[in-house]
Parts: structure tokens; sequence; C-alpha cells
């Protein structure tokens, strides 16, 4: 029984590692080098006598217990940090040059918080400065050498064939035998070959040619055409294209699916240009590849704008309560029906929500089915002919905003209808999806009419692939506040 027991704790223990991510490695190093770096700090400084302390640590319980009640906040503190200068994302195939750098960059500002912290909360914050940049030391140097221990430890599990990165092969065969041999000279990469996806007949004759001994038993998977149907069937952890000349748009939406299925997607270097702002050229293992990262923001970036959008949205809706009050009494009174409209749209990764509106149109306005609305629409009522004008009636979406459905910023959210519509009309349309949609956007501020057309939709999507290649905090607030004036001067539609 207890060798059974064994047996499978065992099998347990060599599943999870098998499962382990790069970032699962970098997570639980960093927890070590930090609960580490403030002892060794200690021993150094307050037991060596290498400065002299002015802290009150009489005896060794005192220290015991300064350790243990701030141990947990420093690595609170450290790990949200490293979290948001994207120390946790898989830099195993990154050069460690780049992720010790990037390490120092993240200790650096950490400290200077800290620094500042002191300063302005102690009277004799001169004793602090050189503790300050011995702690920070003790802990850039822990942390880069537990990660590369880290890596030292998975290149060893990825020879031993522990830990596997399954992978598919797109493109020529020439290409995909080198890519293979590749593979095989560097098994501490941990990749296996589920198979391969050819472009044609003709490139299924040249691979049984020139493919011999272990690559002749790489199975073929299919065709170019058929690549959504096996990734949806395969599962690999990633797709490497090694092909040019490819349909952009079905490129693009191939990057969609793989995305939403957690598979990562390397290109070769020709299709560099039709992925601006989503993909850079890296040295991945060395070789010259595009990692497509749909992340289009930092991580940083992207707690800042989310946090931009609690406060915001919080604010305007406390504050604004006696506004939004009497903007309901002026719509119960200027016409029959609910104060707030509801309607169902497509929001960030194609999952619906409910979106709230001031009425600004009468009961039945889509009796005749959705369309948009136009110029001098005649379902307008009078005090929605003002909200409309103003803006005014999307403020119940800060609600939305506040629950995370939206983003103060972001693409307009659609009715459902029209994103079924114009993805078959254009392919494209649901990259516009990859992000939160917003209560204003690129495309507000620029728009001029809101009659349904296909030129209408390339227009909007031009704005909103532009905010999408260049999101960052400064176009946010540029935006905001170009509707903030565009709200003043009534630009609305109605």
């Amino acid at each position: 029984m207890k060798s059974d027991n064994h047996i499978s704790l065992h099998k347990r223990i060599r599943d999870f590692v098998a499962k382990s991510t790069p970032a699962i490695f970098q997570v639980c190093g960093d927890i070590i080098a930090i609960a580490s770096a403030l002892p060794v700090f200690l021993f150094l400084g307050f037991v060596t006598g290498f400065y002299t302390t002015t802290l009150p640590l009489s005896d060794e319980t005192t220290l015991q217990t300064l350790v243990l009640s701030v141990m947990p906040l420093l690595v609170f503190y450290w790990m949200m940090l490293f979290w948001l200068s994207g120390l946790y994302r898989n830099w195993f195939v990154r050069s460690p040059f780049t992720e010790m750098f990037t390490v120092i960059r993240a200790v650096t500002f950490g400290s200077i918080l800290i620094f500042l912290g002191i300063l302005f909360t102690s009277a004799n914050f001169r004793g602090f400065r050189l503790k300050i940049v011995l702690y920070a030391f003790i802990l850039t140097i822990l942390v880069v050498l537990i990660r590369v221990f880290g890596r030292m430890l998975q290149r060893f599990l990825r020879r031993k064939g522990i830990i596997k990165v399954p992978t598919i092969f797109m493109g020529a065969p020439d290409a995909l035998l080198e890519m293979y041999t590749i593979i095989q000279e560097n098994p501490s990469w941990g990749y296996t070959v589920q198979g391969v996806v050819l472009r044609n007949q003709q490139d299924f004759e040249r691979w049984t040619a020139i493919a011999q001994q272990e690559a002749s038993s790489i199975p073929i998977l299919g065709n170019v055409s058929n690549i959504n149907e096996i990734v949806l069937k395969e599962r690999p952890t990633d797709l490497v294209v090694m092909m040019d000349g490819l349909d952009h748009r079905w490129m693009i939406d191939l990057v969609m699916e793989c995305r939403e299925l957690g598979i990562g997607v390397k290109i070769q270097p020709d299709l560099y240009e039709f992925f601006t702002g989503q993909a850079r050229l890296l040295a991945i293992h060395g070789m010259p590849l595009i990692d497509i990262n749909p992340e289009l923001m930092k991580n940083w970036e992207r707690f800042v704008k989310r946090a931009i959008d609690i406060v915001l949205s919080a604010c305007v809706l406390i504050l604004g309560f006696p506004f939004l009050l009497m903007t309901a009494l002026l719509v119960r009174l200027d016409s029959k029906g609910p104060v707030i409209f509801k309607q169902t749209r497509v929001g960030k990764n194609g999952r619906v929500f409910t979106m709230f509106k001031f009425r600004s149109m009468v009961v039945d306005a889509e009796a005749g089915g959705q369309k948009w609305a136009v110029v001098n629409d005649p379902r307008v009522t009078r005090i929605g002919r003002f909200l409309r004008k103003s803006h005014l009636d999307e403020m119940p979406q800060f609600w939305n905003v506040l629950k995370g459905e939206m983003s103060l910023v972001g693409p307009r959210p659609e009715m459902p209808f029209f994103v079924d519509k114009f993805k078959k009309e254009l392919p494209y349309y649901t990259r516009r999806l990859v992000i939160r949609p917003g209560l204003t956007g690129w495309n507000q501020i620029h728009y001029r009419n809101y009659q349904e057309s296909i030129e209408e939709i390339t227009n909007r999507l031009k704005h909103d692939f532009y905010y999408i290649e260049n999101m960052s905090l400064q176009l946010d607030i540029e935006i905001i506040i170009r509707t903030v004036i565009r709200v003043f001067k009534g630009h609305g539609q109605a």
C-alpha cells in the first residue's frame, strides 16, 4: 500500500512538473529570492556590523519578529512590481541578459519608491540610503541567480523529456525540415513536433522526398486550408509558421483563433509588416522569429488603465448621482417607457453583455428590426435629441465600465447582429474584439456620420485598429480630453 501511495505521489509530482510553465518557475524562484533577501541583508548589515543601525534590535526575538512581519509585505510588494514590469511571461525563450536587465530596472524602480516612502515618513532618512542600496543589490543578485538556476533546471527537465512543448509547424517543406533539424540539435528547448501542416500537394510530395530518418515519422496533419480545425483538435502550445505569401486577412483570423485557444504563434520575419503593433522581431532561442503577442499594453499600463476606469467611473456615478437622477426624471416626463434602455452588445473576446443607456428613442424603436441610428432619426424623442447631442445618454455605461465589461477608452461595442453581419463581409473585423470596448474611442472623436455601409465600417475599423496598434495611457488621456471637448460642443449625432 505504501509503495502504491509512493508511486502515486511521484506520478502526481511528475505530472505537475511536466505541466509547469516558465512563469511558474519564475514565480517560485522570485518568492524564494525575495524571502531570502531580507535575512541576508540583516545578516550582512546588523549582525556583522557592516554599518551601524538605528533600529531597536536588541535581541534575537525582536529580529525574528521583524523578519516574519515584514517579509510577507516585501514578497507582495516585489511580486506585484515584477508582474507590472512583465517579468512573468515566457522568459525562457529569451536571452538571460535581457531578463537580467529587466530585473535590474524593476528593482531600481522599486527601491526608489521605498526611498521616497521613507523620505516622506521618516525624519532620519539619511541613515537608510546605504541600507536601501545594499538591500537592492542583494535582492538583484538573488533574483538573477535563482532565475538562472530556474533556467538550468528547465533545460534539464526538457532535455530529459519531462517538460514538453507540443508544437505544430506550418509552411514550406525545406524550411520546416531545417527548423526540425535545429530542434533535434537542441533538446533542451523542449519542443516536440506534433505534426506538420503543408501548403499543397506539391509540398506533400516534396516533404516525402526530403524527410529522412526521424523526420519521416512526423505526422502530416493536413494542409493550410484545414489549419483552424487542426489547431482546435491538436491544441498545441505553439504554432510556428514558416511560409510567406499568405492572405493577410486569413492570417489575422488564424492568430485571433489561436489567441482564444491559448496557443502561441511564431512566424518568420517576412510577415512582420502585417502585424504592426502586435508583433516584434525577437530572438526566440537565438532564432529570429516574430512572437505574436496579443497583450498590446504592458502589464503596468493595463493595471493603471483598469485602475483609472474604476476610479473615474466610481466618481462619476457617486458624485454625479443627483444629475443622473434628474436626467432620469426628464426622460420619464418626456415620453412613456423605461428610463434605462438595455441592449445586448459584444465585448472583449466576443463575450456578450448588457449595455445601459438613458432611453433616447421611443419604446418601439426597434419594432421593425435592429438598425443604426441616422441623422434626424424620427425615432429619437425630444429630450433624447439633447441627450444624444451631448452624449449624456451614455452616462449609465459608467456602470458597465465599473463592472469591467467596458473601459473608458476603446472601440465602441456593437450589437451581435451587426458583429455577425460585418464578420462575413470583413473577416478581420473580429480583431477589434481583442480589447474591452470603450465608452469613447479614437473613432468617436473623428467620426462624421452613422450611415450603415461597408465604407463606414471600413473607416471605423481604420480608427479602431489605429487605437489597438498604438494603445497607451498617453493616447487614452488624449482621447478622454478630446471627448470632453466634443461633449461641451454638442457634436453627438441625433
